[in-house]
């Protein structure tokens, strides 16, 4: 057993679930995905490989839930395409590839000119 399925998201075995969650799905990071673990009654530490039948469908029940992957991503996406066609500032920063949040542009504004271009692909 190399990867156990969870909604699609192959899961390495031999990882450790909030690691797990956290680094194979879009929108899941460490903090939500050990609150996923509290409410589910799993510990953060158990192994992929370790769940049995009934922990895997209440974290499957509880992910079907939430915004994750291409619903968030279409989500994000269409919050971009909304601020461009009404002109905001943050907007036209999207989309001339310029830093959104205030963050200076002299000398590190490579990071933003390669993400903040519309359409995103996240």
């Amino acid at each position: 057993m190399s990867s156990i399925s969870i909604l699609g998201f192959a899961l390495p075995a031999t990882a450790q679930l909030k690691i797990a969650l956290s680094t194979k799905i879009f929108g899941i990071g460490l903090n939500t995905a050990q609150r996923i673990c509290a409410k589910c009654g799993i510990s953060g530490s158990t192994r992929v490989q370790e769940l049995r039948e009934p922990q895997l469908l209440a974290i499957t029940k509880y992910l079907s839930t939430m915004k994750i992957d291409k619903v968030l991503k279409d989500e994000i996406n269409g919050n971009i395409g909304k601020k461009i066609e009404i002109g905001c500032y943050q907007g036209l920063r999207h989309k001339s590839g310029f830093p959104v949040n205030g963050q200076r542009t002299k000398t590190n504004g490579i990071n933003a000119k390669k993400l903040n271009r519309y359409p995103r692909r996240l």
